[in-house]
């Protein structure tokens, strides 16, 4: 039985709204259908606009009385003269009940104890301090049984003590019934708990009834707000949103090109900046969840400079991250499944504190603690569903543009590729140039180049526009005037860099980088080659494409007396020439903005083995 009222007090009319093409009153009566548990299953409604949703669409549904204050005496009434043993309320806003929840809350009849159950419930653990503190998610504790000893709006137990480790549990709005609980219900009188919670199962227990719950892992989407139905149609339309197929009109296909991205929004700047990070994060705290911070371990045996200047509270954590490697796919999930293995609740935030690595890892490990699957499922444009939690980054090396960047790029199992998404980028910046004043001169000049390319690449691309050129020509000017000039102290520099850093990241936001970076991934997948690095060997042959830029850059590279690696791919095999070439010429976006859209006459294969050969 589904019971569903129009006009509910939330939101009202949410039954009727479109969901991906259906309602969500028939999204909750077929995935009920589909489960194939039920001899029967019908909408109970008072609403004629409801009952000729699921009857004109093939479904079964019953008209009851107006008058009734619940969704369980509105089935008590359905159901008091049908000869069933069982009945089962599903929540007519649970568009995504699924088959397992349903046969977990049906086997507690098949129990040692069932005598002893007159309905049983679903529960699940909550791990986000903001849904526990959310009146519009019911809580609900249990004895050593499982048997429920109350529910209610409220955080219960109250956390008085933040050091115990209790689970809070949600209800879910799936219940159980023998069919003489459910009319003994509808007999019975609302008593004072239950009104003042406006949750129905307390009149179980205010009259004596033992309810059992079960635990499942199924959240699902309940929809109880507009947000609600907004989430559960990026769940819905997760394909059309990546593969978007519906016809569109000439003027829809133009103002689709420009992309309204999102941007940092707060960003703090200047020496000493860093000592202000606990009071621009506290207001972030939920409740007890913890801040957790990623540092590059290159300062875990320098604790004055980063971690000592860190207050901790509750069960916030420091985890020090090696660097040694480029960042990958199963570093993010190995690091994501490490907190939630330490940590009862979702993080209030990750703090990332390091260079470009980590602050990559950082927007990556956000993302893919509010969404599921591992970290390479969401490599490419716009595949992530959930917002991220809050996450603020930190740069203690600058010109990699990761602090304001769109992208975190990550290696997988297949490719190297960023995750980029309306959700990467960071919730606050702290921009402090004290932190990068012992960065070693050949990581400061990589990482300073890779800025340096970064706007090379932007400015000389067909993706170009006034935006992307604005901030190219300040971050390149900068560029300049750190690593030709001379007239800069060393304080003034890192400052300078700092800023030609952001400016060099926000250069590609709205634009794209080209042939050094593409190859410089194809180096990475293979050879393991850090970005920065990589980036400067690659660039350094790159005179056919970016004549001016290479003059520039070997110019440099003199005034700095650095000195590149050299035959780094002397010994590779042909196999993994393919394999490099292959991932080099699959990121598409980045050789049509160097090459224009017919790259593919331009560049191939064995035109990249020959660069590639040269290194």
């Amino acid at each position: 039985m589904i019971p569903a009222r129009y006009a509910a007090t939330r939101f009202p009319g949410k039954l009727m709204q479109d969901l991906g093409g259906k309602s969500v009153i028939r999204r909750t009566y077929e995935a009920t259908l589909d489960s194939g548990l039920f001899e029967s299953v019908f909408v109970v409604t008072d609403s004629d606009i409801i009952y000729q949703e699921i009857i004109s669409n093939g479904g079964a549904a019953i008209m009851s009385n107006k008058e009734h204050s619940c969704g369980s005496d509105r089935i008590a009434e359905a159901v008091k003269d049908m000869d069933v043993d069982i009945v089962v309320n599903v929540q007519g806003d649970e568009p995504f009940t699924d088959k397992e929840s349903l046969e977990k809350v049906l086997s507690v009849f098949y129990q040692e104890d069932s005598e002893r159950i007159d309905l049983a419930s679903l529960m699940t653990p909550m791990k986000d301090w903001e849904d526990i503190m959310n009146p519009n998610s019911v809580k609900v504790i249990v004895d050593e049984n499982n048997y429920a000893l109350y529910f209610s709006r409220a955080p219960i137990p109250y956390p008085r003590d933040k050091e115990i480790n209790h689970v809070y549990h949600k209800h879910k709005g799936v219940y159980a019934f023998r069919k003489q609980a459910i009319l003994d219900f509808y007999m019975l009188p609302m008593r004072s708990l239950e009104a003042s919670e406006k949750i129905e199962c307390i009149r179980y227990l205010e009259y004596g009834k033992n309810i059992k719950m079960v635990e499942t892992q199924h959240e699902g989407v309940e929809i109880d707000t507009p947000e609600d139905l907004e989430r559960a149609k990026r769940i819905i339309n997760k394909e059309n949103l990546l593969n978007p197929k519906s016809i569109t009109t000439s003027e829809e296909v133009v103002a689709s090109k420009h992309k309204n991205f999102p941007m940092v929004p707060k960003v703090v700047f200047g020496k000493g900046a860093f000592n202000q990070v606990s009071d621009i994060i506290s207001p972030e705290r939920n409740g007890v969840a913890p801040f957790i911070y990623l540092i590059d371990d290159v300062f875990q045996n320098n604790t004055s400079f980063i971690e000592d200047r860190i207050s901790l509270s509750y069960t916030d954590q420091i985890i020090y991250i090696s660097t040694a490697e480029e960042p990958k796919t199963s570093q993010v999930d190995a690091i994501v499944t490490e907190i939630k293995k330490v940590h009862q609740y979702i993080p209030s935030g990750i703090i990332g504190i390091g260079g470009g690595s980590i602050l990559d890892l950082s927007k990556a490990v956000a993302i893919m603690l509010s969404n599921s699957g591992s970290a390479a499922d969401y490599q490419g444009w716009d595949l992530v569903n959930n917002k991220a939690v809050y996450h603020v980054g930190i740069p203690t090396i600058s010109g990699t543009g990761a602090e304001v960047s769109r992208t975190t790029v990550l290696t997988g199992p297949e490719r190297k590729l960023g995750i980029n998404s309306d959700f990467t980028p960071f919730d606050q910046v702290v921009l402090d140039p004290e932190l990068i004043c012992d960065v070693p001169k050949d990581q400061w000049f990589y990482t300073g180049m890779d800025c340096y390319i970064h706007c090379v690449e932007s400015l000389d691309g067909t993706y170009l526009n006034a935006f992307s050129q604005s901030y190219g020509e300040k971050a390149l000017d900068l560029c300049k005037e750190i690593f030709l000039g001379s007239d800069l102290d060393k304080e003034e520099a890192d400052a300078k860099l700092m800023m030609a850093s952001w400016h060099g990241g926000m250069s590609i936001a709205y634009s794209q980088v080209g042939v050094a970076h593409a190859m410089s991934y194809g180096l990475a997948y293979v050879l393991g080659t850090k970005h920065g690095i990589g980036n400067c060997i690659v660039f350094d042959k790159l005179e056919r494409y970016y004549p001016d830029g290479v003059a520039l850059f070997k110019k440099m590279k003199e005034h700095h007396n650095i000195n590149l690696p050299t035959g780094v791919c002397a010994n590779i095999t042909e196999d993994q020439l393919n394999i490099m070439t292959s991932v080099a010429l699959s990121l598409e976006p980045l050789w049509e903005n160097a090459l224009g859209g017919d790259w593919k006459t331009k560049i191939n294969a064995e035109i990249l083995k020959e660069i590639y050969r040269s290194l």
